[in-house]
């Protein structure tokens, strides 16, 4: 395969991740804005992650697929999205290696310790089977930053050899 053809699936693969994103950026900046602001740094990232997967979309069909010259203004929306989009998946990859490398006795403890402060889901759901939900939350933004990641980095390949397609 061609590195066009990973580009695509990768960008399909994204965009129902966007979408989640999307709304959860909502819930998100409702929070940040009600009285914590300390929600508006993730509101920030999850909301350049969906313009840069809109934009790449845009980009590769009517640039890319069709040849039409795209404005330079896209190219800008796409680059400063993509640091955004860079830094949560990097984030993300992070928090999700920490996850996997962490020991089972310490898992358990981190764990225990968030179920102690939130005493609600202290009777709901036992430790085990939070300890399994929060492995495969792990393992699957460990894998949605890879690839958030590896397209990014192929975009911007990209944008340089189409960099023909945008007007000045």
């Amino acid at each position: 395969m061609n590195q066009l053809t990973i580009f695509k699936i990768i960008s399909f693969l994204l965009i129902p991740v966007a979408l989640l994103f999307g709304i959860m950026d909502i819930v998100v900046t409702i929070m940040a804005l009600s009285g914590n602001p300390a929600f508006l740094l993730m509101a920030f990232a999850m909301a350049c992650f969906v313009i840069y997967v809109i934009a790449s979309l845009y980009f590769l069909f009517n640039g890319i697929n069709n040849e039409r010259p795209c404005k330079s203004s896209l190219k800008d929306w796409i680059k400063v999205n993509a640091y955004g989009s860079l830094f949560i998946s990097v984030l993300f990859l992070m928090n999700a290696s920490a996850v996997f490398f962490m020991n089972d006795i310490n898992l358990r403890q981190v764990i225990s310790e968030m179920m102690d402060q939130q005493p609600e889901l202290s009777g709901k759901i036992s430790l085990d089977v939070f300890i399994k939900m929060f492995k495969v939350v792990a393992g699957l933004m460990f894998i949605i930053s890879a690839l958030t990641i590896t397209h990014i980095l192929m975009h911007f390949k990209l944008l340089k050899r189409y960099d023909y397609l945008f007007s000045k």
